[in-house]
């Protein structure tokens, strides 16, 4: 497994290139951690598939994984009664979602389902409390930049609240 780090700095954080046979690719999740923590992690992982409109995670359900996208699509959906409001899609190999479930302790905050065939990798939390155990750094590494990137989320949302105000 080669382990790339991609315009890591102040100012152009972005993130690590994975070139390996599981097919992850790149996730900012992974910044900053050596080949020996990313191999740990992933050790942690189940592989998982999906088929088109099959449910990933429900709303209001307990948070019990965090997902690396391995191969197609999701789409979060919040559901308000009957209506379900598409929030985003996410549709690049690396991109992570229920990472929430690492920050808080509440329910599921959206839907997620498969747009096609969709691989994930799924770090259950139970595994994930193992790795962190034997290897805080991990833990400290993923939590950063988990805040990250739910700050450049907020941020994304903000401006979109400040269009539609205008």
């Amino acid at each position: 497994m080669i382990v790339k780090a991609v315009g890591v700095g102040a100012e152009s954080w972005s993130g690590v290139v994975i070139l390996a046979d599981n097919g992850i690719g790149y996730s900012s999740l992974l910044v900053g951690l050596t080949d020996a923590e990313v191999e740990t992690l992933l050790a942690a992982a189940e592989e998982r598939s999906y088929g088109d409109g099959e449910l990933i995670v429900e709303q209001n359900t307990p948070s019990d994984c965090l997902f690396i996208l391995t191969d197609g699509a999701v789409q979060v959906e919040y559901r308000e009664g009957a209506r379900s409001i598409p929030l985003a899609r996410l549709d690049q190999s690396g991109e992570f979602f229920g990472e929430m479930s690492l920050i808080d302790i509440l329910p599921r905050s959206a839907d997620i389902r498969a747009c096609g065939p969709t691989m994930v990798l799924a770090f259950p939390k139970q595994a994930l409390t193992t790795v962190f155990t034997e290897g805080p750094r991990v833990q400290m590494t993923l939590i950063l930049n988990i805040s990250r990137i739910l700050s450049l989320r907020l941020r994304e949302a903000n401006a979109r609240i400040a269009e539609l105000s205008a």
